[in-house]
């Protein structure tokens, strides 16, 4: 979610994505990296710090979704995925992976730059090789 969308009303930013033909949303709370290490990442840390969608935003879409929708099941990440207004809609607060809970699964596999992959964004310690 980005700063567009800050005075826009849940139900706005339905009825738009429904308008546009979407069948499925995800609304994903952009994180900024906390070790960019390059100057492309450091300007895209920077980016997202200042064009991210402020919290209340979110808080008012979940608070929608779970008064419009209908919660269909848990997904194996842990987001609850609803059918809202005929949508699939998920809300991945933790989209960075970060809650200090542990996973039975890897949720994402991350490439950086350093041709290494790691499973966190935001932790260089989450190297895998």
């Amino acid at each position: 979610m980005v700063d567009y969308y800050n005075d826009k009303t849940p139900a706005e930013i339905f009825e738009r994505a429904k308008a546009l033909g979407a069948n499925q949303i995800t609304f994903r709370v952009l994180y900024n990296n906390d070790f960019p290490q390059t100057d492309e990442e450091k300007e895209i840390a920077g980016w997202i710090v200042k064009h991210k969608a402020n919290d209340e935003k979110i808080k008012e879409i979940n608070e929608y979704i779970k008064k419009n929708g209908r919660l269909l099941e848990v997904m194996p990440f842990g987001a609850y995925r609803y059918s809202v207004h005929g949508m699939s809609c998920v809300v991945d607060d933790d989209c960075m992976n970060s809650t200090n809970v542990p996973k039975e699964e890897v949720k994402y596999l991350i490439l950086r730059p350093n041709c290494k992959l790691y499973t966190k964004w935001d932790d260089e310690g989450s190297i895998l090789f």
